[in-house]
Formats: structure tokens, sequence, C-alpha cells
């Protein structure tokens, strides 16, 4: 009997693709048997480049931040903004709640005011229920914290059971305590819906500050030009899009080197940004009274973990963790969100100075002497003469370096 593809051996699919030998012993090469029960089908492990900040001051404590992107200058924007920050006392936490995430159990042509009253009078009995489904997260501090029903349009209704996490990010034990809530509704059985988790992350708000002296961003007017881009975040959703793509190009390679879900975080985010109606960014900058510092702002809500998910399979993500040596869930929140502080703060900067395209180019120009074949001893004088020239192609690289070895030769 022939195996179907998700019952064959990781090298039998990859004998099945359609690709070159070459390829395939790539593919081949670069699979480990830790991973291969992370997801589906699986072939082999995508390798993505890791850089790190080497100093981000956080609450007067310094920390070493793992970052894992394939876009260039990111880190090294972060580098920047951090030191800025760092120059201004560093970041600090100004608000930071417990770890709590959101389940829903969702019912269609139901009465809210008749869901609310039964809640009420079965509070009780969801609290046991949800206890007896994660006796471990209690003994640990968690557990239920909330039952709240909320009225929709088109007589739709919804029961949120906020939990709280502790370590964890929780997606499992929400959505177990879910199953184990529902059969209590029973009266309201046909209506249910569905029951699952939301990443809103509405109870998991934190907000971070930091500042920079105007002189080290290269005087009062510079300072202004990025307070005044900040503000244009504030009311033109296109302009708020991009920076806090920009913002989340931080905030999600730190997630994504600690074996976190950023694809929660950024949604919760993008939610967030439009609380108000109108989708705006999500940080702030404004010049103090003084005219002498540059104050910024990011609050965001979070829900991740230390503990429980793909941690145990991700053997690097676990050395990051060990690397940021934090102490808790909280503190992996504030040293990512200033991270993510730092990260716009050197983008404003870009922007309302050389341009962000600066920097771009110039990874770009490094892309390509790698891929005409410079050394680590070429390499900076290729980038520098494809900046000198301003052509950014493969065939001028490789034109440039041809130059170069000719007349690092003559010589």
């Amino acid at each position: 009997m022939v195996k179907k593809f998700y019952q064959q051996s990781p090298a039998e699919r990859v004998a099945a693709l359609n690709l070159s030998d070459a390829a395939k012993a790539n593919f081949l090469a670069d699979q480990s048997t830790a991973r291969q029960s992370l997801i589906e089908n699986y072939v082999t492990d995508y390798p993505l480049p890791e850089g790190i900040v080497k100093e981000l001051l956080v609450g007067g404590r310094s920390y070493q931040v793992p970052m894992v992107t394939e876009e260039p200058s990111v880190v090294a924007a972060a580098n920047n903004g951090a030191r800025l920050l760092n120059l201004g006392g560093g970041v600090r936490v100004l608000a930071a709640g417990e770890p709590l995430l959101g389940g829903q159990l969702l019912f269609t042509a139901v009465s809210a005011t008749d869901l609310t009253a039964f809640v009420a009078a079965k509070r009780s009995a969801i609290d046991a229920a949800a206890q007896a489904a994660k006796p471990s997260l209690y003994q640990r501090g968690g557990g239920l914290r909330d039952v709240a029903v909320r009225a929709l349009p088109g007589r739709r209704a919804v029961v949120t059971l906020t939990v709280a996490t502790g370590q964890a990010m929780g997606a499992n034990a929400v959505n177990t305590i879910l199953e184990a809530v529902a059969p209590i509704f029973q009266p309201f059985e046909e209506q249910l819906l569905a029951k699952i988790l939301t990443n809103a992350g509405h109870d998991s708000l934190l907000t971070v500050q930091g500042r920079v002296s105007v002189t080290a961003l290269g005087g009062v007017d510079r300072a202004k030009q990025i307070a005044a881009l900040s503000a244009f975040g504030a009311v033109d959703p296109d302009r708020a899009v991009t920076e806090n793509k920009g913002l989340f190009n931080g905030i999600a390679a730190v997630l994504l080197a600690t074996g976190n879900d950023f694809r929660a975080v950024e949604a919760a985010g993008h939610a967030y940004a439009a609380r108000h109606g109108r989708y705006q960014s999500l940080t702030s900058w404004q010049l103090t009274a003084q005219e002498d510092f540059l104050e910024g702002e990011l609050t965001l809500p979070m829900n991740i973990g230390l503990v429980g998910g793909a941690l145990a399979s991700l053997s690097r993500a676990q050395e990051n963790l060990a690397l940021l040596d934090v102490q808790d869930v909280q503190e992996l929140k504030q040293v990512i969100l200033a991270l993510g502080l730092a990260q716009n703060l050197a983008a404003l900067k870009a922007i309302t100075g050389p341009g962000i395209q600066a920097g771009h180019m110039k990874m770009q120009a490094r892309v390509l002497a790698q891929e005409a074949g410079a050394s680590e001893a070429e390499i900076p004088a290729v980038v520098a003469r494809l900046q000198e020239l301003g052509d950014y192609s493969q065939a001028k690289a490789q034109q440039v370096l041809g130059e170069i070895r000719t007349s690092w030769t003559q010589n």
C-alpha cells in the first residue's frame, strides 16, 4: 500500500519533491529530528540569521537582546536606537499588568440578558470546572480571573473567560478551560457556535517610556521633526501602518528568537492600534517643555511565554532566553517592548535625516558583494564602491569586485 505524503518519513517526502538533486541534498542536510514533530509534512529546517543588540538598558539593567530576522538594517537600527535611549537613562516601565489571556464562547440567536443572568447563577460551577480542567495552573497561582458577557449586534453575544496564564503564553490552557466550561451552558447548546481563545490581549497591556537628549539627536530642530513625524502617525492610517510595521521589525525579531508567537502579538497590536475607530501609530514622541529631551512611549498588548509551546523543541530559543537572563515573563515583555521603542526611534530618526533607504542599501550592497563571491576582506571595499556609484545591481557588484581584485594584484 502506497503511503500518503503525511505518512512518509522526512527523507521520503524530500525524495518526492520536484527539486534538483543538489537541492534535495541541502534539504536533507538541514533536517533535524528535534523539530520534525513541530509541524506537519516536515521536510527541513529553514535557517534565518540572528543578530544581537549589544546593550539595551531597561529598568536600570543592561540586556543583550537576540534578534532573528531576514530584513537588512533592522539589527543595526535597533542598536542605534538602543544607544540613544541608553544615553537618556534607558527605558523604564510605566505600567505592567498580570499576564492574562481571554477565551471566548460565541453565541448566536441569543438573548444577552438571559445569558448574563445564567452566568451570574452558574459562576461557582464555571470556576470549579476551570480549576478541575487545569489544576496545575492554579497551583502556580494562575487560573480563571473573570467571566463577562458582551452583547453584539444581530442577537449575538460573547462570554469571555479571562485566565491568568503565569509563565506560559497559555493558549492550550485557555482552550482546555473553555472545553471544560462549555457543558455548563447546555441550556444554550443550540446557540453555542464556537469556543476559542482570543489573541486580543485587552488585559495584558504594557507601557514603556524612554527619552533621548535633543543634543544626541543632532539638535532641537531634528527632535521637532521626529515629534512631528510621530504625530503624523496619529492622524494618517497609511503612515501609521508603515510606522507600526517598522516597530514590529524589532519586536517580531525578538519574539522569533525566543520561540514565541510573533503573529499573535502583531495581530493584537494592530487591533489595539485601531481601538479608537481609526488606525494609529502605537508609539508617540514629544518634546519636553524645556525642549531638552524627546520622550517616547509605547503601549502594547502582549501574550507570550517563557515555558510551554514549542520551546522544549527549540534549543536555540532556550539558549537565547538564557542569554537574555530574564527571571519571568513580565521581564521578557519589558525587554521586548523596550527594543520596539528603540527600533521606532531609529526609524523616525533615519526618515527625518538621510532617509530609511540609506541603511537598507548599505546592507543590500553587502548582500550583493557576498553573492558576487567577495571575501570578508573584500566586502568593505565592494560596498564602499557600490555606494559611491549608487548602482546596486548584481552585475555592477561583480564588475566592481573584478576591478578591486585587479587593483590589489597590481599593487
